[in-house]
């Protein structure tokens, strides 16, 4: 063998190794190394938050005071949307809304960091049913947007208002004492028992990666939901309120200013607690016109928001009148039909004692 075909197969044993080294390489990328499938579905990922239903409350009587219902968000993705080829009249048109309104709601001060251009934030809170059936049937013509469902609360007994509170929408302060627990769009607590058990009604988030075709179209869950984490339900609360207590004592206050609060005294239980004038809980519900009845509820003359159980000021009542009565009555000293004459005070060793209302 000559020295240039020794030359001639080594040259091709070279090629062969690349070539055998290569496909081996490429062989290992398609079979067994996921990373770059990983990337590439990456890009037709979106991962959205589930909300957990809020912890239900109950009377001392096992009556439900508070449920949930469901409300339908419409989200959007900034970085998402293509605007050029976006049929905007007939998106406007769906919504109600005007092309100004639609890029005013787009525009975000992504510098301040609430706002991400890769994090949905809300377009449109609270759609109505209708409006919701109404886009779902062309939401794939607008790539970027989609309908989130989550729960707001419901008042059967519409009743309690005061006692039983409401959930608003978080502010940046909420945001921020959170530590990340709340974000943009989410709902809180903000009176009653829905403040004061917040942490025990609320409960956690979950999200879900939806797979998405390049038209921006939900195709399914990606990995079959391996990487879901499902929400955690809030925890269900049971109150001292007898709601059927509650509602007779309202119809009597019907028209009056004052409050009334009943105990049990052995174990010091609320019974109920009513604030006169007061309002429906259901017109605070996060629905369409929420904020245009608390504008008008805050503003209104009679004070409803006032919660007179526990913020009004009133003289102090002579709860021992009764008690002294009682014992009375009980040893015979005294007759139901006998009575006792206020002058304004009472004599003693000489010195006039007027009642707190005389002094």
């Amino acid at each position: 063998m000559n020295i240039s075909a020794q030359r001639q197969r080594n040259i091709q044993l070279v090629f062969l190794l690349s070539a055998a080294a290569l496909i081996a390489k490429v062989a290992h990328l398609q079979l067994f190394d996921d990373s770059f499938r990983k990337r590439a579905d990456a890009t037709t990922i979106d991962k959205l938050t589930v909300y957990p239903p809020r912890g239900l409350v109950y009377d001392r009587h096992d009556r439900l005071i508070i449920n949930n219902e469901a409300m339908y968000d419409l989200m959007v993705t900034y970085n998402q949307v293509d605007l050029k080829s976006m049929n905007i009249l007939k998106f406007c048109r769906l919504l109600g809304i005007t092309e100004e309104e639609f890029y005013l709601r787009l525009k975000k001060d992504w510098r301040s960091g609430k706002y991400s251009r890769s994090v949905p934030f809300v377009f449109d809170k609270k759609l109505s049913i209708e409006k919701y059936a109404l886009l779902q049937e062309s939401l794939y013509e607008f790539p970027g947007f989609f309908v989130q469902v989550r729960n707001i609360r419901g008042y059967p007994y519409h009743a309690g208002a005061h006692v039983l509170g409401y959930i608003n929408e978080v502010d940046p302060r909420d945001i921020e004492r959170s530590n990340g627990e709340y974000e943009s769009g989410d709902y809180i607590g903000a009176a009653g028992l829905e403040s004061e058990y917040e942490a025990y009604l609320r409960g956690v988030k979950g999200h879900t990666s939806l797979l998405k075709d390049n038209l921006g179209r939900i195709v399914g869950k990606y990995m079959n939901g391996a990487y879901d984490v499902p929400a955690i339900p809030g925890h269900d609360l049971t109150s001292s309120i007898d709601i059927d207590l509650q509602t007779y004592g309202e119809r009597l206050m019907q028209n009056k200013t004052g409050s009334i609060v009943a105990i049990e005294p052995k174990t010091g239980q609320i019974l109920c607690m009513i604030s006169a004038p007061t309002y429906d809980p259901n017109l605070l519900a996060m629905t369409q016109g929420r904020g245009a009845i608390f504008s008008q509820l805050l503003t209104d003359s009679l004070k409803p928001f006032f919660d007179r159980t526990v913020m009004a000021k009133y003289p102090p009542g002579s709860i021992f009148k009764t008690v002294v009565s009682l014992v009375g009555l009980q040893e015979g000293t005294l007759s139901p039909g006998h009575g006792v004459s206020c002058n304004g005070g009472y004599f003693y060793a000489g010195r006039l004692y007027k009642c707190h209302h005389h002094s």
